[in-house]
């Protein structure tokens, strides 16, 4: 099903979100059955430092706060994609130490994306990127082909916000995430990092332990 509301005289489109009757509350606990006792989870990003960018971040997320858990501290960032359970701890294992390799062979330039539109998961609002160029995409072709089991079908670069802190329906929340409104903003990708995150804190912060500089990049 596809449904378009059409408020403010700005369209927007929320069919995979409305495929759910209500969003998932996300449990604020650990999840030893998950990561069976390994401390680290590793994944590739582009972390979003603009000033505009990190404004309109937090407006939205003040818009939702009442229906979003409190206490996210996880830095806004766009996900490339999963490396998984880190069990070398703080260090670059072989596999993760390949994908530096292949993004430096690649020779990436620095680029523009968009921060545009609120929309939502089943589990999160977000935030959407956009990428006219696909050069998203021409980094994850640099990564490693082997996909990792936690990665979508369907990849939708996008900033999260926070995560639902109880079922609501979603036909009442696209009706509010469509009266937000906010201009796109513009930001340059300058570099592209190698990250991981305690997986005993579901909303904590995640550590950088690489960086790769892109070509052409503002000093």
């Amino acid at each position: 099903m596809v449904l378009f509301l059409r408020i403010g005289g700005v369209l927007f489109m929320f069919s995979d979100f409305l495929n759910h009757k209500t969003t998932h509350e996300t449990e604020l606990r650990d999840f030893p059955e998950w990561h069976g006792g390994i401390e680290h989870f590793g994944f590739w990003a582009i972390e979003v430092s603009d000033v505009d960018c990190l404004k309109k971040i937090s407006a939205h997320q003040e818009y939702l706060s009442d229906k979003l858990h409190s206490g996210y501290l996880r830095q806004p960032h766009i996900t490339l994609a999963l490396e998984g359970l880190l069990e070398d701890g703080d260090r670059l294992g072989p596999s993760i130490m390949k994908n530096v390799k292949r993004l430096e062979a690649c020779n990436l330039q620095a680029f523009p994306l968009w921060l545009a539109r609120c929309n939502s998961f089943s589990t999160c609002p977000y935030l959407q990127v956009i990428d006219p160029d696909d050069n998203l995409n021409d980094i994850r072709r640099c990564l490693s082909s082997v996909q990792h089991a936690g990665d979508p079908k369907i990849y939708t670069p996008h900033v999260t916000l926070g995560f639902y802190n109880k079922a609501y329906d979603t036909f009442r929340i696209s009706k509010d995430l469509s009266e937000i409104q906010s201009p796109d903003i513009e930001f340059m990708v300058n570099e592209i990092v190698f990250a991981q995150y305690r997986t005993s804190e579901v909303q904590g912060p995640y550590r950088v332990l690489h960086r790769i500089r892109l070509g052409g990049s503002w000093i």
